[in-house]
Order: C-alpha cells, then structure tokens, then sequence
C-alpha cells in the first residue's frame, strides 16, 4: 500500500512539474510562439438580424455583404462557385490586428456564405481589394463541433 501511495504521489509531481514549466513557457514565450496555430488578434462576427427590428443594422449589413461580394466575385474561385447559383451571406467575419493600429481599416475580413446547401469561407484583403483564401466549411453556425 506504501509503494502505491508513493508512486501515485510521484506521478501527480511529475505531472505538476511538467505543468508548471508549460506555463511558464507560454507566459515568457507568449501563446503564439508557445502553442503553433494560436493568433494575435481579435475575431468578430457580425450577423444579419434574425428579429428584423432593426432595420438600419440590417441595411447596414447588406451593404457591408454588397460590397465584400463585389470584391470577392472579381476572383475565378469564387465567381466559379457562385456563378449562377443561389447563395446567401450568414456573416461576416473581421479579423482586427491585436492590439488594432490607430487609425487603420481592418486587413481581413471573411464571408461566410451558403451556397446549395455547402457553407463556404471567402477571405478577402479590403484595402487592395483581392481574395485570400476560399475554403469549403463542413459545417457553419451554432450547432457545428467543427
């Protein structure tokens, strides 16, 4: 019984040690250096309005989602992909700098829009007016795990 109470003890330092130095690592190194695939900056979504009562916010979305279409449609992927096809804007996604520059717009700023049935996120750089990135979502909104 001693020997179990010593092993287990053992462990649960080992484990402590091993936690306390992680910790550490990610305070001195910062998480973005410490854990791969963390970001330094902020992430907002902004969605439609789902009660319709507010119809400058509205307004104001569908403009927004105008004018990243526009730009986006310039680009062979998505115009491709939304080309004559049914689609429709669920969000758009701002990825703000952290901490966000005085004075500056923001560099990234992703739409998120279904088209037939298949969810799709299109990066666009707004200041030079160009896609990023487009890539197929397996699945969007508040019941995905992915």
């Amino acid at each position: 019984m001693d020997a179990k109470l010593r092993r287990r003890l053992a462990l649960l330092s080992i484990l402590l040690i091993v936690g306390v130095i992680a910790g550490a690592a990610i305070i001195v190194f910062g998480a973005d250096k410490a854990m791969p695939g963390s970001s330094n900056a902020y992430f907002s979504v902004v969605k439609p309005s789902q009660t319709g009562k507010s119809s400058l916010q509205q307004a104001q979305f569908d403009q927004r989602a105008n004018n990243l279409t526009t730009i986006a449609i310039k680009d062979n992927r998505v115009s491709s992909i939304l080309a004559g096809k049914n689609y429709t804007v669920l969000a758009i996604a701002v990825l703000t700098p952290s901490p966000a520059p005085a004075n500056s717009s923001n560099d990234t700023t992703g739409l998120v829009v279904k088209v037939e049935g298949l969810f799709y996120m299109i990066n666009v750089d707004v200041p030079n007016e160009k896609v990023i990135s487009v890539e197929q979502l397996t699945c969007y909104g508040s019941g995905c795990n992915a």
